[in-house]
């Protein structure tokens, strides 16, 4: 009986839903309580006379891995997955957009501060073997 007790005390302790009451303090987008990016289907709406930048997905990296942009500048992602899905992620901008395998999806964004802006696929353990790449928005000229 207490080997019972004890097996179930241990399976409840790896419960990770939300009801668990299990805390992260990952962004949104990667956390373990929203499966699959809940939130995150609809694509980022595409401002008007958007410039178009085509991304693939593939494996643990995006082509190109860097985009240049200027300072409010509205912009497109067309994103092409060929292997499996991926999401394109942008967190300051709340950009996102995601594409099936052998899929293509359009999302977009319009960035009004120069810097530096990583991006990178929200699906679980993609980020972390690699897949991400960086945004640099320059000032407008």
């Amino acid at each position: 009986m207490a080997v019972l007790v004890s097996a179930g005390l241990l399976s409840a302790c790896g419960d990770d839903s939300p009801a668990a009451g299990n805390e992260t303090t990952a962004p949104a987008v990667e956390d373990p309580t929203r499966p699959n990016n809940v939130g995150r289907e609809e694509p980022s709406p595409v401002p008007e006379g958007a410039r178009r930048v085509s991304v693939t997905a593939r494996s643990s990296a995006f082509d190109p891995n860097e985009i240049v942009v200027a300072s409010g500048e509205p912009v497109a992602i067309v994103l092409t997955s060929e292997d499996a899905r991926h999401y394109f992620v942008i967190d300051e901008l709340d950009a996102h957009v995601s594409a099936g395998a052998g899929e293509t999806a359009v999302g977009g964004f319009r960035a009004h501060e120069p810097g530096r802006y990583a991006f990178y696929c929200s699906v679980a353990g993609h980020r972390e073997a690699g897949m991400e790449g960086t945004l640099v928005v320059e000032a407008h000229q």
